[in-house]
């Protein structure tokens, strides 16, 4: 999820909501975001020594983690209830589900379940296990050879991808040299780039914020 939250503020930067970026930080919402990113980056190197013993929890974080863009969702009003209600809905029905599918919440809400959706039939279509195509993670030692044996040890679900692997599309295949991503994953962050470029953007309609 870091790389979601990093380009978030990338891109909120050059869309001129710099000042905005700190501002977020003046309320506490966003600081368990700030901890599941830091706790990335230590799984990161902690799996570049090969160590694995964290992956036994991976998914209950996970799971944690993207509850906490929930929390950014309500502080900062992403879902404008009151933009809803003035709309017309004989008259403007088109309207009213164009700004639904429109609302960041939504496109955000949506992309998790077809990202969810995706990882699950991967692993249903390869007993149960997400395949992993790995090409960069060599070279950066993010990925070692015994790592699939050792990982299965603590709750692990990935196993090498082969020849014999279905659905190789939707499988592990994005190697970015620190992570292994199916378009799933890719989407599920997406959910959590449209959080945290919404909420700067959100902020940038207040003159003035203060922590509440």
């Amino acid at each position: 999820m870091t790389e979601a939250v990093i380009l978030a503020f990338i891109i909120s930067f050059f869309k001129g909501y710099r000042w905005k970026i700190f501002n977020l930080f003046k309320h506490w919402s966003i600081y368990p975001i700030v901890l599941t990113c830091l706790l990335h980056i230590y799984f990161v190197y902690l799996m570049i020594q090969g160590e694995y013993w964290f992956m036994e929890y991976a998914g209950y974080i996970k799971s944690l983690s993207l509850l906490f863009y929930f929390v950014l969702i309500w502080q900062y009003k992403l879902i404008d209830i009151s933009m809803f209600k003035s709309i017309n809905l004989r008259k403007d029905k088109n309207v009213q589900i164009w700004v639904w599918l429109t609302s960041p919440v939504v496109m955000g809400g949506l992309c998790i379940v077809i990202g969810s959706i995706l990882n699950k039939i991967a692993m249903f279509y390869n007993n149960n296990k997400m395949p992993v195509f790995v090409s960069n993670s060599w070279a950066t030692g993010y990925v070692k050879a015994d790592m699939f044996t050792k990982a299965v040890n603590y709750g692990d679900f990935h196993i090498m991808g082969d020849m014999h692997t279905k659905l190789i599309p939707i499988c592990d295949t994005w190697d970015v040299g620190y992570m292994v991503f199916s378009p799933g994953d890719i989407l599920i962050r997406m959910f959590v780039f449209f959080t945290v470029y919404y909420s700067v953007k959100q902020l940038s309609s207040i003159k003035e914020y203060y922590i509440t």
